[in-house]
C-alpha cells in the first residue's frame, strides 16, 4: 500500500492498484472522510474533492439537524448523527469528545495519525495499515488517559467506513444458529439503523458473523460490480451498525458492543481497540473472496517455525467423538489408531472424554489430567504410538469450561462468571471461567503447557460449548465489572498467541461449538477451523458456500467432515461415497467407527483418502467459485481453482431433485487462463475461454450423486 499527505490539499491517500481511501483536514482540524472506492492516478485526483470538502468550520453554522460532513472519526459532534467511535465520560461528568488532528507519521504501509481534544485532556491514535497490494485497509485506534483522574469509555468502536452519497445501498450479512452458520441473508437499506451483533460474549460466528458486504442497488453479481466490504478482526461481543441518513448517506461503524461494557481508562493507561478491516472489489463478490483468501495465504494464517503452515497441506484427520464420544479409553484408542494407519490417516486426535470422571457431560470439565482407569498409562504412550506409524497426535481440551463436579471447581468455586446473589445457569451441565481475571488466564496457560508437552501433542483442538447467562464479576472494582466482556477475549487471545509463540509448529484447531468463532479475529492463530458441528452432508451443501465466501477450504475442520452413515441431527442416512467427496473439500477428518466399519467401507474409505491426497495439492491451494447454489437448486456446484489459474477441480453435488430440475444446465467455470488448454481426467481438452464461455455438463440425478471433475494446463 502507497500512503501520502498532500501538504498543499491537506489530505492523506492510501492507495493500492485497486482502491484509493482518503481523509482530510480541515482548517480548524477536523478529520473528515473524503473518498472510498477504485483507485485514483495520484494525489492530484482528489484535490477537487478536497476543495469541496475541507471547508471551514462555518458551513456547521444553521445547519440544525442535517450533516453535511463525514467525519473520519465521528464522535457526535455538532450537526453529526453518526454512530459514534468514542464516548467517553470525563472526570467532571461531561460526555463525549471532538477530536482535532495534532500529528502524523508514515511508516512503510501504515499511518499513525495523533488527534485530541482542545476542552479535555482526552487524545486517541488513529491508524491505519495495508498488506502488500491487497485492496485492503485495516484499522484501529488507541485511547489514552493523559490525565491524573479515570475516564469512562461508555462506547469504543475501532473505525468508521462512509459510503458513496445518494445511492442506493444493499447489505449482504451471515447469521444463524448453532449447526446452521453463515446464511447469507441480504437486504435493502433504509433510512434506519441495521445491526449486525453479538451480545453473549462467546460464539458470535454462529449468530452473527462479523462481516457486511454492500453493493449499489443489489446489482452487484459473483463477478460483476462494486463491492464494498468489511470485517471485525473480535471473537466476543461486537456490533456492526450499518446505518442510512436522510440523503441516502450511509456509514458503517464497528467495534467492541457497548451494551453491558464499560472500560475504566485509568490515569496514563490507553485501551486498543480491534482492528476492522475494509475492502473493496470492482469485480464482484468472487474477487473479494480471491482477496480475503490471498490475505489468508500470504499474510494472516500462523507460519510456523520448521514447516510453513499456511503453506502446508493440512493432514488427513481421524476424530474419535463420533464413533465414541465419552467412551473413550486406552483399548478401542489403541485398536482405532491400528485402522487409522492402515487406511493412511495422518493424525490421530482424542476428542472429549479423556479426563477423570468424564463419562458424560457432567463432570470433569476443567480437571486436564488423564483418567488411569481408561489410560492406565497415559496418554503419551498413544503419542508415541502414533509416531511409530507415522502419524500425528492431537488431543481435545475445553480450557474456558467448567463442571461444577470437578476438583478446579471445587477449589475455585470464585473463577466463574457470576452473579453474587443468583443461582448459576447451567448449560451443558457446565459453568463459564473468567477468564477476564488475570489469574485464571495463567492457569489455563500452565495448563495447556503441561498437556501440550506431556502428551507429545502435535495438534490441539480448542473447544467452547456455551454462552454467557449470568455476567457478574463480585470480585472485581465496581467500575471495572463491566470490562469483562472485553478483558475476556483479550485475554484469549493473549493464550492463543502464547500457543503460537512458544509451540509455532503445533497444529491448532478453532472449535467453539461448531462455527462459533468463525472470525478474522481467530485466522492469524489457527490452522484449522470449526466450520460447523453439523457434518450432515445435505446441510453442508449450504453451509460451505458461506464458509468458503471468506475463509479457505482447507481450514474447514470439524470433529468429522466424514461422519458416521447416520447423522446424529436429521437421522438421515447417506452414502459413504457422497460423504468422502465432502470431505475433500475442506480438511478431511473421519468420524466412522472403524472397529466396527465393513471391510468394504474401509477398503472405499482407504480408495477415498488415496485420492484425495493425489487432489490434495492443488485443493488447498486454491480460490473457490460457487456455481451453482444449493439455496437456490437441488444441487451445489463448486469450483475450486488453484492460485496459479493452472488446474481446477469441480465438486458437485445432488439432492433432492426432480424430473422438472433436468435437464441439467451446463456450468461456465470462472477464473481460468483464457488461451490456455486444459485436460480433464477423462481425456477431455477445451481452452480456459471455451471453458469460461461455454462450460460443461454435471450431469447429476436423485439423492446423494456427486462428480469430481479435475483438469490442468496441458504442458
Amino acid at each position: 500500500m502507497r500512503i501520502t499527505y498532500c501538504e498543499t490539499g491537506h489530505f492523506f491517500h492510501l492507495k493500492t492498484s485497486e482502491m484509493s481511501y482518503a481523509f482530510g483536514v480541515a482548517q480548524d482540524g477536523r478529520m473528515l472522510h473524503l473518498y472510498w472506492g477504485r483507485a485514483l492516478k495520484d494525489d492530484e485526483s482528489l484535490m477537487p474533492i478536497a476543495a469541496e470538502k475541507l471547508l471551514p468550520s462555518e458551513r456547521l453554522r444553521g445547519t440544525g439537524s442535517l450533516r453535511f460532513e463525514d467525519f473520519e472519526l465521528p464522535t457526535h459532534e455538532p450537526g453529526d448523527f453518526t454512530e459514534p467511535v468514542v464516548w467517553p465520560r470525563h472526570a467532571d461528568g461531561s460526555r463525549g469528545v471532538r477530536l482535532r488532528y495534532q500529528r502524523h507519521e508514515i511508516a512503510g504501509d501504515e499511518l499513525t495519525v495523533w488527534a485530541k481534544d482542545n476542552d479535555y485532556p482526552f487524545e486517541v491514535e488513529l491508524h491505519y495499515r495495508g498488506w502488500g497490494d491487497l485492496p485492503l485497509l485495516g484499522r484501529w485506534i488507541v485511547v489514552k488517559n493523559p490525565t491524573d483522574a479515570p475516564i469512562e469509555l461508555q462506547a469504543i468502536k475501532s473505525a468508521t467506513w462512509h459510503l458513496p452519497r445518494g445511492l442506493d445501498w444493499r447489505l449482504t450479512h451471515m447469521a444463524g444458529s448453532w449447526g446452521a452458520e453463515y446464511g447469507k441473508n441480504q437486504l435493502m437499506l433504509t433510512q434506519a439503523r441495521t445491526v449486525l451483533q453479538n451480545d453473549r460474549l462467546t460464539c458470535e460466528g454462529a449468530q452473527q458473523t462479523p462481516f457486511f458486504a454492500l453493493d449499489e442497488k443489489g446489482l452487484s453479481t459473483q463477478q460483476t460490480g462494486e463491492v464494498y466490504y468489511g470485517l471485525l478482526h473480535w471473537s466476543g461481543d461486537f456490533t456492526i451498525n450499518v446505518e442510512r441518513q436522510y440523503g441516502k448517506n450511509v456509514s458503517v461503524t464497528g467495534g467492541v458492543n457497548h451494551f453491558d461494557s464499560r472500560w475504566n481508562l485509568k490515569p496514563g493507561e490507553s485501551m486498543t481497540t480491534p482492528m476492522f478491516t475494509g475492502g473493496f472489489s470492482a469485480c464482484g463478490f468472487d474477487h473479494m473472496s480471491e482477496t480475503l483468501y490471498d490475505w489468508q495465504y500470504d499474510y494472516l494464517l500462523p507460519r510456523g517455525k520448521k514447516i510453513d503452515k499456511a503453506a502446508a497441506e493440512r493432514p488427513v484427520i481421524y476424530n474419535s467423538w463420533y464413533p465414541y464420544e465419552f467412551r473413550v479409553d486406552e483399548q478401542n484408542c489403541t485398536g482405532l489408531l491400528e485402522e487409522c494407519a492402515k487406511l493412511g490417516v495422518e493424525l490421530f486426535v482424542i476428542d472429549d472424554g479423556w479426563m477423570p470422571g468424564r463419562v458424560d457431560e457432567k463432570a470433569g470439565l476443567g480437571d486436564w489430567v488423564h483418567d488411569t482407569a481408561r489410560f492406565p498409562n497415559g496418554l503419551a504412550p498413544i503419542a508415541r504410538a502414533c509416531h511409530e506409524k507415522g502419524m500425528l497426535f492431537g488431543l481435545w481440551v475445553e480450557p474456558e469450561m467448567v463442571n461444577p463436579d470437578s476438583d478446579l471447581y471445587r477449589a475455585h468455586p470464585d473463577w466463574v462468571i457470576r452473579d453474587p446473589n443468583r443461582e448459576a445457569t447451567l448449560q451443558r451441565s457446565q459453568l463459564i471461567l473468567n477468564m477476564a481475571r488475570d489469574d485464571v488466564r495463567d492457569w489455563a496457560i500452565e495448563q495447556l503447557d503441561r498437556v501440550i508437552e506431556e502428551y507429545e501433542l502435535d495438534y490441539l483442538k480448542w473447544d467452547m460449548n456455551r454462552y454467557v447467562t449470568e455476567s457478574g464479576w463480585p470480585d472485581a472494582a465496581l467500575e471495572e465489572q463491566q470490562s469483562l466482556s472485553i478483558r475476556y477475549i483479550q485475554n484469549i487471545e493473549k493464550i492463543w498467541q502464547h500457543m503460537n509463540e512458544k509451540y509455532p509448529d503445533l497444529l491448532l484447531e478453532n472449535c467453539a461449538s461448531g462455527g462459533g468463532r468463525s472470525d478474522f479475529g481467530m485466522v492469524p492463530y489457527a490452522d484449522r477451523i470449526n466450520r460447523s458441528d453439523n457434518a450432515d452432508p445435505v446441510d453442508v451443501m449450504v453451509l460451505h458456500e458461506g464458509f468458503t465466501a471468506l475463509f479457505i477450504p482447507k481450514t474447514a475442520g470439524g470433529a468429522g467432515t466424514i461422519a458416521p452413515e447416520v447423522h446424529h441431527i436429521h437421522k438421515r442416512k447417506t452414502p459413504l461415497d457422497f460423504r468422502i467427496r465432502w470431505g475433500m473439500t475442506g480438511s478431511m477428518g473421519i468420524g466412522i467407527n472403524l472397529l466396527t466399519a465393513s471391510e468394504e467401507n474401509k477398503h472405499q474409505l482407504k480408495a477415498g483418502i488415496a485420492e484425495f491426497k493425489q487432489r490434495r495439492a492443488d485443493l488447498q491451494n486454491s480460490y473457490v467459485y460457487t456455481l451453482a447454489s444449493a439455496m437456490q437448486n437441488p444441487y451445489a456446484v463448486f469450483e475450486y481453482v488453484r492460485r496459479d489459474r493452472r488446474a481446477f477441480t469441480v465438486f458437485a453435488f445432488s439432492h433432492g431433485m426432480r424430473c422438472w430440475d433436468l435437464p441439467m444446465p451446463r456450468f461456465r467455470m470462472r477464473g481460468l487462463i483464457a488461451d490456455a488448454v486444459y485436460e480433464c481426467e477423462d481425456g477431455r481438452r477445451m481452452t480456459g475461454e471455451v471453458l469460461m464461455n461455454y462450460g460443461f455438463e454435471c450431469p447429476m440425478k436423485g439423492d446423494y450423486h456427486s462428480i469430481v471433475s479435475a483438469w490442468k494446463v496441458v504442458e
